[in-house]
């Protein structure tokens, strides 16, 4: 059994790499997530330094917030990619006919559906296949499985997905949206806070479970999934005594509630964050900690996870906080 996990240190956002080879010994690369516009580079660069066959097998968007899905623009076009995960809302037309009438100026704005919407196009045009990362879609390369959303979940969710575009077209201004940024990069209020963390397209992130070949370890991938949208995963799969914990969003209080720490109990849990930030919250990693999680982030470095190979030259043990 061989693999590694590297979490890029790209600020609040996620850009995750997870290296596999199978029982012929085969190199599988896969991405899941991409950081920001601009992420995408450090990606690229990784996928050259730290692997052998300078592409990637499987692309896995979470969902489409900008600090998970802006860094793809980036990369597809520029490597051999095989096969992309990525929810399609055109797909499910009924549903995104229901934002019409139903956007509140009032809600903090992360994403429009036309992001995911470009990169699927994006995708189209270099012939990538894709895929709807919904639960029980399984990975023919590696011990991969979505284990949410269900689509229907997925379908409930898209109803009140916020789109920037339509909100243009209602009268919202550039400087509003730029100021918005500004507040997300500062102390947000707890409400505006709660507000963000417990969107729909947080809650529509795929969640993959990672089980490598002759381990009983878990290996769990969030994205930004909130508390709802992981019991329901949990009650999908078993996801009780996990190995390693992606911890999603940053560690917001708002997406990993007490029951769900108690329930996972990670061994090894990683936060992409940055230093000046909020994130993660401090009684996140005290509970994570109470339960004997050793927590790390990403603000200082890169962090490397591996079994069955070599800690690569120049790299140290990082220290959990």
């Amino acid at each position: 059994m061989k693999f590694e996990i590297d979490m890029l240190s790209v600020g609040r956002a996620d850009a995750i790499i997870l290296r596999y080879f199978n029982r012929f010994d085969k190199e599988v690369v896969i991405v899941i997530d991409a950081g920001r516009s601009g992420d995408g580079k450090k990606v690229l660069e990784h996928i050259e330094n730290h692997t052998d066959k300078k592409s990637i097998d499987l692309a896995i968007c979470t969902h489409p917030d900008k600090d998970h899905i802006g860094g793809f623009f980036d990369i597809v076009g520029k490597v051999k990619i095989d096969k992309f995960w990525i929810h399609n809302p055109a797909n499910h037309r009924k549903e995104v006919e229901k934002l019409k009438g139903k956007i509140s100026k009032e809600k903090p704005i992360h994403e429009s559906l036309s992001e995911a919407e470009s990169l699927i196009s994006l995708i189209k045009k270099n012939r990538i296949v894709y895929e709807e990362p919904f639960a029980g879609l399984k990975y023919d390369k590696a011990p991969l499985i979505v284990v949410g959303p269900k689509k229907e979940y997925y379908q409930e969710l898209l109803s009140d997905f916020r789109d920037i575009g339509t909100l243009l077209n209602e009268g919202l201004t550039a400087d509003w949206l730029q100021a918005d940024d500004k507040l997300q990069e500062s102390e947000m209020s707890e409400k505006l806070d709660r507000k963000k963390d417990e969107s729909k397209e947080n809650n529509s992130s795929a969640i993959i479970l990672f089980t490598p070949s002759g381990s009983n370890h878990k290996y769990l991938f969030t994205g930004d999934a909130g508390p709802i949208a992981l019991r329901k995963a949990d009650d999908f799969r078993d996801l009780s005594g996990l190995y390693w914990l992606d911890v999603p969003h940053h560690g917001s209080v708002y997406n990993l509630k007490p029951d769900l720490i108690n329930r996972f109990k990670p061994k090894y849990a990683l936060i992409s964050c940055k230093k000046s930030d909020h994130y993660p919250i401090d009684k996140v990693v005290d509970a994570l900690r109470a339960t004997g999680c050793l927590v790390y982030p990403t603000y200082d470095s890169r962090l490397h996870y591996y079994v069955g190979l070599s800690l690569r030259p120049g790299e140290c043990s990082a220290r959990p906080m």
